[in-house]
């Protein structure tokens, strides 16, 4: 296939080459692995591992000076694709995604084409404002013109269950196109998890959206074991057990894009109950700001990234993001001259270049065990997906202080907890103290929808009730410390919040998508004394705070005064 970047080849080069991600024999090379397999040279540079799509389309939006748009990363609503029909669409390979004042913004594949320019202009009768996006991303929007999944799933439905000749309790159903169907209008919406659940008269679809689950379509109770049987076959499991619970991976295609999908099922009363979680690779290539590192936190992070060993943390309760950060930092540590290893369960996401293993406890390979065999392996850094036991902690640490970087997760509620827990694990407190480079704790937030965003101030009923929980005027002093809020302020009365009133395109929530918000606790002089001392968490969470870390809350609030989130939401986590 040929190239679908909108410069030409001299161009792309050029490009390339002045922000030095290729050397030229990467590029004669890949040239000619292009010609060979008849595919775009950015294509073969993207899967060595130069660099990932969105990033390559920024610096082609900066050459052109045209801004890029990732349309996956958007909500895309029905009133705004409506702007233009489905045949304009598809002819001039152009999206609308937001009207702002009378003007449509519309993302074009080929933003330099002025007749396809044109033709948007003339059909929408509007001002547009040019911007870009990938191929892939453009046929990724383009299905959004389809029916949504109620009436498609309905229609099919209504077209095609008949019942089998011979077998009154069975129906044939077209299982392949439902289960197709719902995965891809998952991937629409921006679903991390598909639950499909049996009730006695029906099958309930639901997706989990920005934390919070929702019913899309409920089918009737008949196709249930179908479903289930088709999942199973795509995730190689044995679709004639239904008394204990399976695991297993698949990955499906969508318009020429890979997405992986990792299957849990369970017997329940009423039958299988599904929960598929959507593993999208964009969720490894995030930066630190992406992840919701504060400016003071990623100037923290960068210095620890230079390490050429210890141990990084990061943990949190589950479902609170610390894989996506764990895969993300692995990503800005994966180069050619180092040697990554990992052991997983399960792995999450491949990696091009990292060595990634996963755990089968029925043949033997363990966490422990795989640990032992990855440092035979000459590794530079290994990441472990999580320490749950004495000897795992006992080797990583130990690991980390014989010249290799260990990055893994640990379930403790804060960063403080970090070193009282591996202590715990019976780890010498001169190791843990030695070895431990940084620990980040970290929770999920909801952001505030940015098509609704509205500032307000705290009415006194609503100050009252926070000075209930927390000692407002010693919480505005710290704040003045760290620079969060000016030191004009005197009061919470003064500080400006926001929300989101709620709109078409955040579903009336005022929310749309999630961020983490996060503290970053350096192991300094004063806490690797208090680990010596083998002193508790929150003796060495206040001298954290004296060493100048910000706590969850404060970063929360932080991004509350940024409006980035709401103070409810920050509250939310600070009340957990």
């Amino acid at each position: 296939m040929a190239s679908q970047v909108p410069v030409s080849q001299e161009e792309l080069k050029n490009i390339l080459f002045k922000n030095n991600l290729v050397k030229q024999a990467d590029w004669d090379d890949a040239i000619e692995n292009a010609h060979r397999r008849r595919r775009g040279v950015e294509e073969v540079l993207i899967e060595r591992g130069f660099f990932d799509i969105s990033y390559l389309y920024e610096l082609i939006g900066d050459y052109l000076k045209i801004p890029y748009v990732n349309l996956r990363k958007r909500k895309l609503e029905p009133v705004v694709l409506a702007e233009l029909d489905e045949r304009t669409v598809h002819q001039a390979k152009a999206v609308p995604f937001a009207v702002e004042k009378n003007v449509l913004k519309v993302a074009f594949v080929d933003p330099k084409n002025k007749e396809m320019i044109d033709l948007v202009k003339k059909v929408s009768k509007k001002k547009i404002e040019v911007n870009m996006t990938s191929y892939k991303n453009f046929l990724y929007a383009a299905r959004l013109y389809q029916r949504d999944i109620k009436e498609e799933l309905n229609r099919i439905l209504a077209d095609k269950i008949v019942k089998v000749d011979g077998r009154p309790s069975e129906v044939d159903v077209p299982v392949t196109k439902i289960v197709d169907i719902i995965l891809e209008s998952a991937m629409f919406e921006q679903a991390s998890d598909i639950h499909i659940e049996a009730l006695p008269d029906a099958v309930v679809v639901r997706y989990r959206v920005d934390g919070d689950l929702e019913d899309k379509v409920e089918l009737p109770a008949s196709v249930h074991d179908a479903i289930v049987a088709r999942i199973k076959i795509l995730a190689n499991l044995r679709i004639d057990e239904h008394r204990v619970p399976q695991d297993g991976r698949f990955s499906f295609k969508l318009e020429d894009e890979e997405e992986s999908v990792r299957v849990s099922i369970i017997p329940a009363f009423n039958g299988e109950k599904v929960v598929m979680r959507l593993m999208t690779d964009e969720a490894q290539h995030l930066t630190l700001e992406e992840l919701g590192f504060s400016e003071h936190n990623i100037k923290i992070m960068n210095r620890q990234l230079k390490k050429p060993f210890g141990m990084i943390l990061v943990v949190g309760p589950t479902g609170s993001g610390k894989t996506t950060t764990l895969y993300s930092v692995l990503s800005m540590l994966n180069t050619e001259e180092v040697n990554i290893s990992t052991i997983e369960d399960p792995i999450e996401y491949g990696i091009n270049r990292v060595n990634q293993t996963q755990v089968n406890l029925k043949a033997g390979y363990t966490f422990a065990g795989g640990l032992r065999a990855l440092l035979r392996q000459d590794p530079d850094i290994i990441m472990i997906g999580e320490i749950r036991d004495n000897e795992t902690a006992q080797i990583s640490v130990r690991a980390g202080l014989t010249g290799h970087l260990v990055l893994s997760t640990l379930h403790t509620n804060d960063a403080s907890g970090a070193p009282p827990r591996l202590l715990d694990m019976e780890v010498e407190p001169f190791l843990v103290s030695s070895t431990l480079n940084v620990v980040i704790a970290q929770r999920l937030v909801r952001k505030i929808c940015l098509n609704c965003i509205e500032s307000f101030h705290l009415n006194k009923d609503q100050i009252k009730s926070l000075s209930r929980e927390f000692d407002l005027d010693s919480m505005l002093k710290r704040f003045k410390e760290l620079k969060i809020v000016e030191d004009k302020f005197k009061s919470f009365s003064e500080l400006t919040f926001y929300h989101g009133k709620g709109c078409d395109r955040c579903n009336g929530s005022g929310y749309s998508k999630r961020m983490a918000v996060m503290e970053v606790m350096e192991n300094t002089e004063g806490i690797r004394d208090m680990i010596i001392k083998n002193a508790p968490s929150n003796e060495i969470h206040d001298q954290a705070m004296a060493d100048g870390m910000i706590t969850i809350f404060e970063d929360g609030l932080q991004k509350v005064l940024l409006g980035i989130t709401t103070i409810e939401e920050v509250l939310r986590i600070k009340r957990e």
